[in-house]
């Protein structure tokens, strides 16, 4: 009896895996963008925030239509500058300064989502020799919202991610290449953790496969399908349309919970899972594109970026393995394998579904 107790437990823990997923989005991570140059005594920064977060936040539409227009910002311009001027603070040398609110207008980030870009402005009492800054916007509305910043400081730039109270400190004079692996390596585990589509696609691969052998070359392809993809995206020589991208995941993963139902072989399936691997790369490259990353440190993020995402995917590898192996050793194996490959086939559908309508 306790045999089957804890047999009914793991089944009851892998379906809840997979449905969880229908309660989230795949991506859910609230994300806006930044830009700081410091110049002298100058600072010049562009904020591009998700426009329906900023209108849950302050009810910028005024006439209910579900829209944000550029009239309807603007007569908010006092509430935004007021709330900018709290939630963006920068100290030149120890000493704080204030920004002021320039221009706003309407931008779209690569999957079509609209965002409100702000200009602000700041003088220091003198030419910037350390500067020091907190981004911690939309906070109040999603506690984990990432703000994506690249941060010029005379003729270099870095890459920076606020989030959870981080400060950025960073000296004209001085270099950031370590800072700024570091902070990609960080998103890039943080992307395929919050990637949910992508984990149940994972999950769909291993289900109906789990000896070693399998598991390895399932996930060296898709690794070095998605590698290329990722590259290719992130530097320009191949520019993907967003929607149909984010489609395409989530056709694999609809594709993958169909063929699990009849599936009986599954040592040629790395073949199926390289070519979804090269969707999945253009994937997580969305997020690279969209920061509009210099050329001369692109080469270092991609790969930091690209290596915390492997990262991120060996540790669910081998957290999934142990669970997958003893489903496979008992009666239960092919029950499971149906049950979870219904659901991972409905969040397929259901993604697609949310993604071209």
């Amino acid at each position: 009896m306790a045999k089957r107790a804890f047999q009914a437990r793991v089944m009851g823990l892998l379906l809840f895996f997979c449905a969880a997923g229908a309660l989230l989005r795949a991506h859910p991570v609230s994300i806006s963008y930044s830009h700081f140059d410091v110049q002298g005594d100058s600072i010049q920064a562009v904020l591009r925030l998700p426009l329906e977060e900023l209108d849950l936040l302050m009810q910028l539409d005024q006439n209910l239509d579900n829209q944000v227009s550029l009239e309807e910002a603007e007569r908010a311009r006092g509430v935004i500058e007021e709330y900018l001027v709290r939630r963006v603070r920068l100290s030149a040398d120890g000493a704080n300064i204030s920004g002021k609110l320039g221009s706003m207008q309407s931008w779209k980030d690569s999957g079509g989502f609209l965002f409100l870009e702000l200009d602000l402005s700041y003088r220091a009492p003198k030419p910037v020799e350390r500067i020091t800054m907190q981004v911690d916007l939309l906070t109040d509305l999603m506690p984990a919202h990432k703000n994506l910043s690249q941060i010029r400081l005379g003729n270099r730039s870095e890459e920076f991610v606020f989030e959870g109270g981080r400060t950025y400190t960073g000296d004209i004079s001085g270099g950031g290449f370590w800072k700024a692996a570091r902070t990609f390596l960080i998103l890039g585990i943080e992307h395929i953790f919050t990637g949910y589509d992508h984990i149940v696609f994972l999950f769909g691969l291993l289900i109906v496969g789990s000896r070693l052998l399998n598991l390895i070359k399932i996930v060296s392809s898709f690794t070095v399908a998605h590698s290329i993809t990722l590259a290719l995206a992130t530097l320009g020589l191949v520019t993907p349309v967003a929607w149909m991208t984010e489609a395409g995941i989530a056709l694999s993963i609809a594709y993958i919970g169909f063929e699990n139902l009849f599936i009986r072989e599954v040592k040629h399936r790395w073949k199926i899972t390289f070519v979804f691997g090269l969707i999945h790369g253009f994937g997580f490259a969305n997020i690279l594109r969209a920061m509009n990353l210099p050329r001369s440190g692109l080469a270092a993020s991609l790969f930091t970026f690209n290596l915390g995402v492997e990262m991120g995917q060996v540790t669910i590898v081998a957290l999934m393995f142990p669970l997958l192996y003893y489903v496979a050793q008992t009666r239960f194996r092919l029950t499971v394998t149906r049950v979870t490959s219904l659901v991972i086939l409905g969040l397929g559908l259901f993604w697609l579904y949310q993604r071209v309508t």
